[in-house]
């Protein structure tokens, strides 16, 4: 826009200087023709040469004219159409045919590029459209996946809140401490959430669960596998429950951090066990659980080659006794007597059964052949101290019992039959030599 406006200042400048040249050129003309016969030939001569330098003067300046003029009009086009093109209008016509090669070359190259800018506008046009198309899509898809992201939430939240409250899950760090507990942990076991987190695991363990139970679960699961087993615990109150449990190890790069437990409540489905292997009266096992572990108290006796001792007990002159006394109040002494075998039975690995009638028997492990000897001796002395009157029995004015006990060594080869025939033997000894006795043997020293 200046460019343009100073030529046309110029134009109009060199407009009037010619004006002014060719009204001065024909007045000297007129001066010089009027005079020539009075001039001299040096003073013709002379302005005669200064005619001529303001006729090339006029000439010089037409000639500038004559090519601004041929400048001005092509620039104003493309000016114009430059315009145009910032406007948004890219149809530019120029013909370029009326000007000089040059400005043709110029001009049509100038056409080309609005040809190129129009054709690159209306592909980003097309682009801007398609990305504005897929933008919509995916909004639309963005908003139907969190609709569904806060389904799922909301359907896994009610799920984590039935798991909390129906499964009995628990975790612990690697040493066993006790990190989180569901809602159906701490109702079976008694326990609220805060007593338990912080807690080793032991908290809930029952006594009578054997220690190479819990060895063996450290063992698989302190090796990265998995281990599934059935374990009683204790809870709260001190009653007992049965969990079929599975314990997994979490990892992370590689290292252990802590164990998960997956545990199904299964306490009616023993105590329906244990109602088969109970005898109903004394509460003690009965003579087919008998028959499975002494099997497997053998097995592990061999295993860790520890000894065992079975001792075979027998209420004496029983049969005067519910002679005299009635069959109630013989029951009444088979359940006294149970209670006491039951307090010297208490520790993982020992066992009482009542194997029928006024038959008993007791089952012990991993003690010396001294200490054996010594509990046969405390459960005869705690029998008689019941001080239940048996008029009847020949060697003490209360009920007495006979005891015979076998001490089994692994090294000894025999089954389980040859043990019970040993320590029953013994029993029937110990009557020989007068009843109220102890009387045991040792399979190998």
């Amino acid at each position: 826009m200046i460019l343009m406006n100073k030529m046309t200042v110029l134009k109009r400048t060199i407009i009037w200087l010619s004006a002014i040249m060719m009204v001065g050129f024909a007045l000297l003309i007129f001066i010089v023709w009027e005079e020539s016969e009075l001039l001299h030939e040096w003073y013709k001569l002379s302005t005669f040469l200064l005619l001529f330098f303001f006729f090339g003067v006029v000439v010089v300046f037409s000639m500038i004219i004559i090519v601004l003029r041929s400048f001005a009009k092509p620039i104003r086009e493309l000016s114009h159409d430059a315009r145009m093109i910032a406007n948004g209008n890219y149809n530019i016509k120029i013909n370029s045919s009326q000007y000089d090669q040059e400005w043709q070359i110029l001009i049509d190259a100038f056409q080309q590029m609005a040809i190129e800018i129009k054709q690159r506008i209306s592909q980003l046009n097309e682009k801007n459209s398609l990305l504005n198309a897929q933008k919509s899509m995916i909004e639309e898809l963005n908003h139907t996946l969190e609709e569904r992201i806060k389904a799922k939430r909301h359907n896994l939240e009610e799920y984590i809140i039935i798991v909390d409250k129906n499964i009995i899950i628990s975790q612990t760090d690697k040493y066993g401490t006790i990190t989180s507990a569901s809602e159906a942990f701490c109702q079976i076991s008694g326990y609220s959430k805060e007593q338990l987190i912080g807690q080793n695991h032991r908290i809930i363990r029952h006594p009578h669960m054997p220690a190479e139970l819990f060895q063996e679960l450290w063992k698989t699961i302190s090796s990265g596998k998995c281990w599934q087993g059935e374990i009683k615990n204790r809870n709260y109150n001190g009653n007992y429950y049965w969990v079929d449990t599975a314990i997994s190890p979490n990892i992370e790069e590689g290292n252990i951090i802590g164990y998960t437990a997956v545990c199904h409540d299964i306490t009616d489905k023993k105590r329906i066990e244990e109602l088969a292997i109970t005898d109903p009266l004394t509460g003690l096992s009965n003579r087919r659980h008998y028959i499975i572990t002494i099997q497997e108290e053998m097995n592990r006796a061999k295993r860790h080659n520890s000894s065992m001792a079975l001792m075979m007990l027998d209420v004496d002159h029983f049969k005067r006794y519910n002679d005299t006394y009635g069959h109630q109040a013989g029951d009444d002494v088979l359940i006294r007597i149970a209670e006491i075998l039951k307090h010297y039975t208490s520790r993982s690995g020992e066992y009482a059964f009542r194997l029928g009638g006024e038959e008993f028997a007791l089952l012990i492990s991993d003690m010396s052949d001294e200490e054996y000897i010594y509990l046969g001796n405390r459960v005869l002395n705690e029998v008689e101290k019941l001080a239940i009157l048996h008029e009847k029995n020949d060697v003490s004015p209360y009920v007495t019992i006979s005891i015979g006990i076998f001490i089994y060594y692994p090294e000894s080869v025999m089954t389980h039959d040859e043990l019970y025939k040993e320590a029953d033997d013994l029993l029937y000894r110990a009557k020989e030599q007068g009843r109220n006795k102890v009387v045991f043997k040792i399979s190998i020293t």
